[in-house]
C-alpha cells in the first residue's frame, strides 16, 4: 500500500515448488476513466459491432492488385466458400461494398 496507494486493487501471493520461490503479483489500475451511461455504452457497442462484422468478398482470381490490397487490408482467404473475409467498416473504406456477397452488403 505504501508504494502503490489506492491504485492498488490486488496482491497475490504464490510459492513456485519448481524454483522454490515465493513469488508476489501486484494488480494496480493503470489508468481510469470516467463511466459512461449505459444508452452511450450499448450504443457504442453496436456501432462498434457493426463496423468489426466481417463480410465476403467476391474478388476475381487474376485481380491481382485487389487481391494484395484485401489481404494487406487484413482480408483473408475462406477456401470452402471461395471468397475474401474482410471487416466491414474496411470494406467500405476501400470501397469494395459493391462485391460483397451473401447479403452483408
Amino acid at each position: 500500500m505504501a508504494r502503490y496507494g489506492a491504485s492498488l486493487p490486488c496482491v497475490r501471493n504464490r510459492y513456485d515448488q519448481g524454483t522454490r520461490e515465493h513469488l508476489k503479483t501486484v494488480h494496480r489500475r493503470s489508468r481510469e476513466r470516467e463511466a459512461v451511461g449505459l444508452e452511450s455504452r450499448q450504443n457504442v457497442g453496436h456501432t462498434r459491432r457493426a463496423a468489426a462484422r466481417r463480410v465476403a468478398l467476391r474478388v476475381g482470381w487474376r485481380e491481382n492488385d485487389l487481391r494484395h490490397r484485401v489481404k494487406s487490408a487484413g482480408g483473408r482467404w475462406d477456401p470452402v466458400r471461395r471468397v475474401r473475409i474482410l471487416r466491414r467498416d474496411v470494406a467500405e473504406r476501400l470501397d469494395l461494398l459493391d462485391r460483397v456477397v451473401g447479403g452483408g452488403g
